[in-house]
């Protein structure tokens, strides 16, 4: 299954694209001490979509301070996971993520709100939300994975 799975860069790429964000927009998103240009900041976040530059860890706390506020979501352990997994790591679980837009059970996809309650998408395939589906996919009764894994 490793082999399907995006690089980290492109994990961050599709989360990102999935939440209709720009790279300047999500650069604005991250804060960094000192302060860097944000020219730098976006090129930095093309460099690493690109699979140029490795992501440090500096980089993932300043993307984790953004989604933690909610301004760009992704699954920070999963990140994390594609890193290890990139770096020959495979000793966990890889991942279930979309092959579309790479949501996870712990990231889904916002596909509305109901009554007041957000609405997130669902599995629909083994490797397929119900955000990225045709709308004429029947919903498959998949169970997600514990996040333990």
């Amino acid at each position: 299954m490793t082999s399907t799975l995006p690089s980290p860069g492109t994990y961050l790429r599709l989360r990102r694209e999935a939440q209709r964000l720009s790279i300047d927009e999500v650069a604005a998103l991250v804060r960094t001490d000192p302060d860097v240009p944000l020219a730098a900041r976006a090129d930095l976040l093309r460099a690493i979509e690109a699979g140029l530059t490795p992501i440090s860890d500096v980089v993932i706390g300043s993307l984790m301070r953004a989604a933690d506020v909610g301004s760009f979501r992704f699954d920070p352990e999963v990140l994390v996971r594609l890193i290890d997994i990139a770096a020959g790591d495979l000793s966990r679980k890889p991942p279930r993520l979309c092959r579309n837009c790479a949501c996870s059970e712990f990231d889904a996809c916002h596909c509305g709100s109901q009554g007041g309650h957000w609405i997130g998408c669902h599995w629909v395939e083994a490797d397929l939300c119900s955000a990225c589906a045709p709308s004429d996919a029947p919903a498959a009764a998949l169970q997600p994975e514990s996040r333990a894994a």
